[in-house]
């Protein structure tokens, strides 16, 4: 079915509220967080003079403890609800609907372990998908540079490179896609051939796939610069006030505020922008793929190109050796 994106936002809004409640309350840990080590920092910088390299190096660690907890929380938390969203999705363009009597989210999970066994073969795969998409995307764009005689091409091929690149997290993800749309109709394969056809299909239908990245780095860049803006107007109005009496500390607490502002915004598009563009680059894949078989002459093509496709075709073909269908079996 051709649902639209805003009836699989809609129909899928469970899994952008679970993301927005953990984001939510770690993003609550980071500010509080982040304050008690601007606290320590100020105190030191009082203690032991003006120089403000100690207060930096403290807002620079806290900064990479942030960052480390957030990759943390995607790896280990959040992967599950994400790729259980993508299963999701595809149910919902594949039928309207999810089966009666099961919540999304519980859904979804049990899509993933029925599918991959465990989270950390998805991982694995979801990884080994975005290393062979990205070279495939750098190889298109040194053929693009082939043309840059063309007066512009230049300027338009960095634009090409610049959408490809943000759009990177978001077309493995539709990629992934096609192993749950291949087990969603009972093909005998493993994940590692449905993910290595995939990637042939993506690279067959990328035109479209293109369109949809060029509207969703667009809607991105827009929203971002929207939250950090509604953020740090108010924190650095809070600063102000608590500063209003102690000079010297209203440059730091600007600083915690653009910090802050930053991190809320880095939050907020982990939240509820990366969901949505997920679904809006699902949906035009899948509409893309539809009918399309992988090309053969394509596929030898990637694999002169991609050492990371080849990886994934050569993974694909030993899984098929060692667990052949069960028709082919003795």
């Amino acid at each position: 079915m051709d649902l639209s994106i805003m009836k699989l936002i809609q129909k899928t809004f469970p899994f952008i509220l679970a993301r927005i409640v953990i984001y939510g309350l770690f993003g609550l840990i980071a500010l509080i967080f982040i304050g008690i080590m601007t606290g320590i920092g100020f105190l030191i910088l009082k203690l032991f003079g003006e120089s403000g390299g100690a207060f930096v190096f403290v807002i620079i660690i806290s900064f990479g403890v942030i960052y480390g907890g957030l990759r943390f929380l995607e790896r280990y938390v959040l992967y599950m609800v994400k790729i259980g969203h993508v299963s999701v999705i595809v149910e919902l363009l594949r039928n309207g609907s999810i089966p009666e009597g099961k919540g999304m989210v519980a859904y979804g999970k049990e899509q993933v372990t029925a599918n991959f066994g465990t989270s950390n073969i998805a991982f694995v795969l979801d990884k080994m998908v975005h290393g062979a998409v990205r070279q495939i995307q750098r190889w298109t764009i040194r053929i693009g540079n082939m043309f840059d005689f063309i007066p512009g091409s230049k300027n338009i091929i960095g634009i090409i490179n610049a959408v490809m690149s943000i759009s990177l997290r978001y077309v493995d993800e539709a990629i992934m896609s096609y192993v749950f749309l291949r087990k969603s109709e009972k093909r005998e394969e493993t994940v590692w051939k449905s993910a290595s056809d995939g990637v042939v299909l993506y690279a067959q239908s990328w035109k479209g796939i293109l369109k949809a990245a060029a509207g969703s780095v667009v809607f991105i860049f827009l929203l971002n610069i929207i939250l950090f803006l509604v953020f740090v107007f108010p924190l650095m109005f809070i600063s102000k006030l608590i500063s209003a009496d102690t000079p010297e500390l209203g440059f730091f607490l600007g600083v915690l505020a653009v910090i802050g502002a930053l991190i809320l915004t880095t939050l907020c598009k982990r939240a509820l922008v990366d969901p949505i563009v997920t679904i809006i680059m699902i949906r035009s894949y899948q509409m893309g793929i539809r009918n399309l078989e992988p090309a053969m002459d394509l596929q030898q093509k990637l694999l002169g190109v991609s050492s990371k496709f080849k990886q994934l075709f050569n993974k694909a073909k030993e899984e098929e050796a060692s667990n052949p269908p069960p028709a082919a079996q003795s």
